[in-house]
């Protein structure tokens, strides 16, 4: 799994863009990926709470992070940006920024470069840790409904 013919790097998912997830807009915004692979990054995640529902935030650290990766296939990578708020004109500005990620495939050792979305802000006292480092089985466990998008 490497870049794609656009030279686009794969992308790591790991919160309310994942198929077992993803509701209204972010289902359409997927619809156009790549076959997906399960995979484990380093960093550390958190729940944010919005309006009773939730997102999660990947923020660097030593944890580990449970996702999806997947080639970017025929994705808008400009309106997945938009979704999550990456503003390219003022990078500081966004909720998020979309950058680099080492991944390991899951039953296997194999490491990639991805994409994620990293959380651009500071971890706020709202906000939950997912020690686990798994936004779907934290939603499981919570009973916490996901963020719609």
């Amino acid at each position: 799994m490497g870049a794609d013919d656009r030279g686009t790097p794969p992308l790591f998912l790991y919160g309310v863009l994942l198929g077992a997830v993803a509701q209204g807009p972010a289902r359409e915004l997927v619809r156009g990926l790549g076959p997906g692979r399960a995979a484990v990054a380093r960093g550390l995640l958190y729940a944010v709470p919005a309006g009773g529902r939730f997102y999660p935030a990947l923020l660097p650290g030593e944890g580990k992070v449970h996702g999806m990766v997947h080639d970017p296939g025929e994705a808008d990578l400009a309106a997945l940006d938009r979704f999550e708020d990456v503003r390219p004109d003022d990078p500081a500005a966004g909720e998020y920024r979309r950058g680099p990620i080492e991944v390991t495939l899951a039953g296997s050792r194999e490491r990639v470069m991805a994409q994620a979305w990293w959380f651009n802000r500071p971890v706020g006292p709202l906000m939950l840790p997912i020690a686990h480092g798994n936004f779907v089985q934290w939603l499981k466990d919570t009973g916490a409904p996901a963020a719609r998008g």
